[in-house]
């Protein structure tokens, strides 16, 4: 087996979004746990990472590297609509240290619950922001006002990429790259919202995408 570890800066903030609202003061809510700890479903981040190998592999055609294809996505990502197997397997996204801190907050709401709850650890990391409709003469729509919980820019999350066997050194160039490539994630990434930046780690915590541009800045001088 083979251990890749993917993290995950916010540079600015994001919405991941649960699908759900947190009663009446919060129409669009993120994803966290049963203590309010935030987290990126590992659905969310192979779907985006997806997204980032297709726009690799247009690049690559587009300037004639050839370097990767659509049939390298489908042995990474998998192919949509079928059962067979991609030979990656990812987790959820956690904040650093997330078991060790979930048991200590755990503790912590039992011990001191007029001090600690769900909705004040899920505070620590994140804000409510406001936003509304605006008509043609520059004035908000009546009922438009929505209020979404966005996490705050500067967290980081860390999840695992594995490997049954270990990978081919072509794929874990083209992987390197996807990651690197993705650059926006969750709602509204579009409008302000979600701009990230992604590292792909080996097993001692050490950055594998500067080798690899390396090596595609020498492929594009020789090509």
């Amino acid at each position: 087996m083979s251990l890749l570890m993917l993290r995950l800066e916010l540079l600015s903030d994001t919405l991941i979004g649960s699908g759900e609202g947190w009663g009446a003061s919060i129409d669009r809510d993120v994803v966290f746990d049963d203590i309010g700890l935030p987290y990126i479903p590992a659905r969310r981040v192979k779907g985006c990472l997806r997204e980032s190998a297709t726009e690799v592999v247009e690049m690559f055609e587009i300037s004639g590297i050839g370097t990767a294809s659509n049939e390298d996505i489908e042995v990474l990502f998998g192919k949509p609509g079928q059962d067979q197997p991609c030979i990656l397997s990812f987790s959820s996204c956690y904040l650093k240290e997330y078991d060790s801190n979930k048991k200590w907050l755990e503790w912590l709401i039992k011990k001191y619950p007029d001090f600690f709850s769900k909705e004040i650890i899920l505070s620590t990391f994140s804000i409510t922001r406001q936003q509304t409709a605006i008509d043609s003469n520059g004035i908000a729509k009546d009922h438009s006002l929505r209020t979404s919980r966005v996490l705050t820019k500067g967290n980081a999350f860390f999840g695992e990429i594995e490997t049954a066997n270990e990978i081919e050194e072509r794929l874990l160039s083209f992987l390197a790259l996807t990651v690197r490539n993705l650059r926006y994630i969750g709602t509204n990434r579009n409008r302000g919202f979600g701009s990230i930046k992604c590292n792909l780690l080996n097993d001692r915590g050490i950055a594998l995408e500067e080798k690899y541009l390396i090596d595609l800045e020498n492929k594009i001088k020789e090509a």
